[in-house]
C-alpha cells in the first residue's frame, strides 16, 4: 500500500511560493496534470503575473496568524512549500529575516499541514536545497549525509528545514519529504545576482559582468522544469520517500567561470566580466548523488543545459526589452 502512488488529476494542491521562480513553473505544470492549484504568496520576491490564470490566490505571509485559516478552506490534499527567503547573500545580511521565514515559517506549514491531517492529506512536499550540506569535504553529496558546524544562516537554515521534515514524520506521521537541488536557473528568476540571470543581463544589456565570487565555485546546475517534474515524482511517490531529503542534480557541473565560457558558446557570444571576488563563506565545491531521485522516483532531468540556457534566454530577452 506505501507504493501506491498519489494520482493528481481532480486533486486540490495548495503551493506556498507559488508567483515564485520555482514555484510558478510548478504551478503550471500542476495545471497541465489537471488539478486545482490554490497558491499562497506574500509576493516579496514573487510576482502577481507569474500566477497562471486557472490557479486561485491567496495573498498572504506564512509567518502570519491567518496561515491556517487557508488551509483549512482549501482542503488540500497535496501541499508544495516553497515560500522562503531564497538568497545567500541576503541571508549573510540578514539573519534574523531568513531564520524567521526558513525556519519559523516552515514550523508554520508543517503545523498547518497536521491540523488538516486527518481531512485527506496525502503529501507534503518541502523544498530544501543542497546548501543543507554546508561545507562537506565528501563529493558528491549523498541524503544521509549531515552537516552540523555551519558558519552561514542560510546553509543552517536549510538543516533546520530538513530536520523539521523528519520531526513531524516521525513523531505526528506527517506524510511529508523534502528536496535538495542543485542550483537551479531559468525563466522568472528576478535574482539578479546569480550568475546565469546576470550573463543574460550583461548580453542583452551590453555591460561588463561582474562576478561577485573568485569565479572558481563549482556548482550542479538544473534547468527549473526539470525541478518542477522533480516536485511531481515526489508528491506521486510520497509513499516510498516520506520522511526522506531526495538529491536532485543533473550531471552538469561547472564554475562560475565555465558558466560564463558555456553560455557564451551556446549563445555565440563574448561577455567582458570583472572579478570582484567579494563573496563571503563561499561553499568551493557542490554536486550531488542523485541516485534515490533516480531509482525511487524515476526522474531524470530531461533538458540539456544548453536547452535550457536558450531557452531561458528568450524569456529574458523579452523580459528586459520591455
Amino acid at each position: 500500500m506505501e507504493n501506491m502512488e498519489v494520482i493528481l488529476p481532480g486533486k486540490t494542491v495548495l503551493v506556498t511560493g507559488g508567483a515564485g521562480f520555482i514555484g510558478s513553473h510548478l504551478v503550471d505544470r500542476l495545471i497541465e496534470e489537471g488539478v486545482r492549484v490554490v497558491v499562497v504568496d506574500n509576493l516579496s520576491s514573487g510576482k502577481k503575473e507569474n500566477i497562471h490564470e486557472k490557479a486561485l490566490f491567496e495573498e498572504l505571509d506564512i509567518r502570519e496568524g491567518k496561515l491556517p485559516e487557508a488551509f483549512a478552506k482549501h482542503k488540500p490534499t497535496l501541499v508544495f512549500h516553497l515560500a522562503a527567503q531564497p538568497l545567500v547573500e541576503a541571508a549573510y545580511e540578514n539573519p534574523k529575516e531568513t531564520l524567521e521565514v526558513n525556519i519559523m515559517g516552515t514550523v508554520r506549514v508543517l503545523e498547518a499541514c497536521r491540523q488538516i491531517q486527518d481531512r485527506g492529506l496525502q503529501a507534503v512536499v518541502v523544498a530544501s536545497s543542497d546548501k543543507a550540506y554546508g561545507k562537506l569535504d565528501k563529493l558528491p553529496y549523498a541524503e544521509e549525509d549531515f552537516h552540523v558546524d555551519y558558519d552561514h544562516p542560510y546553509d543552517f537554515s536549510k538543516s533546520v528545514t530538513d530536520s523539521l521534515v523528519k520531526l513531524y514524520y516521525k513523531m505526528y506521521g506527517l506524510p511529508v519529504a523534502s528536496t535538495r537541488f542543485g542550483n537551479t536557473y531559468g525563466s522568472r528568476d528576478y535574482n539578479f545576482g546569480r550568475i546565469i540571470p546576470d550573463c543574460f543581463a550583461a548580453i542583452l544589456q551590453n555591460k561588463e559582468l561582474q562576478i561577485r565570487s573568485d569565479g572558481k565555485a563549482i556548482r550542479e546546475y538544473v534547468y527549473v522544469k526539470d525541478a518542477a517534474n522533480g516536485f511531481l515524482k515526489m508528491a506521486e511517490r510520497m509513499g516510498v520517500v516520506k520522511g526522506q531529503m531526495v538529491n536532485f542534480g543533473s550531471g552538469t557541473i561547472l564554475s562560475v567561470l565555465e558558466v560564463v565560457q558555456e553560455i557564451e558558446k551556446i549563445l555565440n557570444v563574448k561577455i567582458p566580466y570583472n572579478i570582484l571576488n567579494i563573496a563571503k563563506n563561499e561553499i568551493p565545491e557542490q554536486r550531488l548523488d542523485w541516485t534515490k531521485a533516480k531509482t525511487l522516483l524515476g526522474w531524470q532531468p530531461q533538458y540539456s543545459f544548453e536547452q535550457g540556457v536558450k531557452e531561458s534566454f528568450e524569456w529574458y530577452r523579452s523580459f528586459l526589452e520591455k
